[in-house]
């Protein structure tokens, strides 16, 4: 009678426990926290949901590349803005060249959006090819330029780097030896009105023109032209 009653309630037991232990499992699933759980560089992070994480990436902004000038405030920038927070996402496109989502960004509190903000304080620059030129980042970047923020207070042609997000570019045989004496020249801006801005100025590339290491209009009085203020 002793052993009898000895192993029913070894067993209720362990029912008892399997219940806690099944218990506890649904509470770990039910409370995963939805939010951006890693950055793993500007403009790009993992998001946890409920059941899966997905790699994205800031729709719109293109950011200083590791070794580049600006790169490690644009990092900061990232993780102060995304890092364990749950905003606003709205997929842009489901996958880009390098299979990432690229999704634009609104925050849960204060509703500014994250690519718009990286572009007005400088921390990137506006990818007006993916964005189809869309105005509030076209302005926040002119802003930008004006005030000299961020990556425009740099000497550094950004746009001569080639975009990570771009295809790769086949190489052909021959143009080797070429591309060894390659020696970068710095590429003026020259409008169809004979005005010459330097990478930087807000006018660079603006309007109709031409990319020319010779120019031969006048300097622009803001940046310069040929000669940096």
């Amino acid at each position: 009678m002793l052993i009898r009653n000895s192993l029913l309630l070894k067993f209720c037991l362990l029912i008892t426990l399997d219940c806690l232990l099944a218990a506890d499992s649904d509470n770990n699933q039910t409370n995963q926290k939805v939010e951006i759980v890693r950055v793993i560089k500007p403009g790009v992070f993992d998001f946890q949901t409920e059941s899966y994480m997905v790699r994205m990436r800031a729709w719109g902004v293109e950011f200083p590349q590791r070794g580049q000038p600006g790169f490690q405030e644009a990092l900061t920038f990232t993780e102060q803005s995304l890092l364990a927070t749950n905003p606003k996402i709205e997929i842009k496109l489901e996958f880009d060249i390098q299979n990432i989502k690229v999704v634009d960004i609104t925050h849960s509190k204060n509703g500014l959006n994250f690519s718009r903000e990286a572009i007005t304080q400088g921390f990137g620059w506006h990818l007006e090819k993916e964005t189809n030129r869309f105005g509030p980042f076209l302005l926040a970047q002119l802003k930008a330029k004006r005030l000299s923020s961020g990556i425009w207070a740099n000497n550094f042609n950004y746009r001569q780097i080639e975009s990570p997000t771009a295809m790769p570019k086949p190489s052909f045989p021959g143009m080797m030896n070429k591309m060894n004496n390659f020696v970068p020249t710095l590429s003026f801006w020259e409008t169809s009105f004979g005005k010459i801005h330097r990478p930087g100025c807000s006018f660079y590339q603006r309007g109709r023109g031409k990319l020319t290491s010779k120019p031969q209009g006048t300097d622009c009085r803001i940046c310069g032209g040929r000669k940096a203020k």
